[in-house]
């Protein structure tokens, strides 16, 4: 990803701001959303879509808080944002596109968990895998779960393809334990109850997530060897 300013070819338009502090996305018009993010979750029209930088020593004690803060020192309404956090470096943003679908990810592994293992340690958002997916079409609620379902899936296959595991455990991670998603769509057209491995957008949807977050996690894992490899080992 470079920084500075996009305009990306999706439906009625997104333009996509970048700075190694915030990753900021914003549609022409609000968009219908279904997310986990702590500011913005749940079912809204979000019109601001932000992927905000902390740092690894970051104590996650008021996270809600400190996001509406840095929303507020942008300018953007909170009301009208969605907002999420990452300790991953923003310039390993991934973006994947097909028609009418388009999908950003920030990724890191360092904090791999396999959900069916028991829980170990507290979470935290140094190897979060952030997901926003915007379609250019009209689901009912019940098809956005759907479509949470489908971008689940194929991060999901995603993490397979490399053969993330879980460090506690040393079996196949499923995500890490702070990811967060966020489908958001257009509403144009008519309505469609389906998003899901069955359909044609569903499947357009799990294949452009499974190439972003395959490629921001290929990234991330070159940049942490390159890291690694130019560290001075202590004798």
């Amino acid at each position: 990803m470079t920084p500075g300013f996009t305009e990306l070819a999706f439906g009625p338009g997104l333009t996509l701001r970048a700075d190694a502090d915030c990753v900021h996305l914003t549609a022409p018009q609000p968009l219908w959303t279904l997310s986990s993010a702590l500011v913005g979750g749940g079912l809204g029209w979000r019109g601001h879509f932000c992927n905000f930088h902390v740092d690894k020593a970051y104590d996650g004690r008021a996270p809600a808080a400190d996001l509406a803060s840095w929303l507020a020192a942008r300018g953007l309404p909170e009301a009208e944002s969605l907002a999420m956090m990452t300790a991953v470096r923003l310039e390993h943003l991934a973006l994947a596109q097909d028609e009418g679908v388009l999908v950003a990810v920030t990724a890191g592994a360092g904090n791999a968990v396999d959900i069916a293992a028991p829980l170990a340690g507290d979470p935290r958002p140094v190897g979060t895998i952030n997901t926003l997916v915007f379609l250019d079409a009209h689901l009912t609620d019940g098809a956005l779960v759907n479509a949470c379902l489908s971008a689940s899936e194929a991060k999901v296959r995603a993490l397979q393809s490399l053969e993330v595991r879980d460090p506690h455990t040393g079996t196949p991670a499923s995500g890490t334990s702070t990811d967060c998603l966020a489908i958001a769509v257009t509403q144009r057209g008519a309505a469609q109850p389906y998003a899901g491995s069955g359909t044609r957008l569903g499947r357009e949807l799990g294949q452009a997530v499974f190439r972003a977050t395959r490629e921001a996690l290929l990234a991330s894992r070159a940049w942490q060897r390159r890291r690694e490899s130019q560290e001075v080992p202590h004798g």
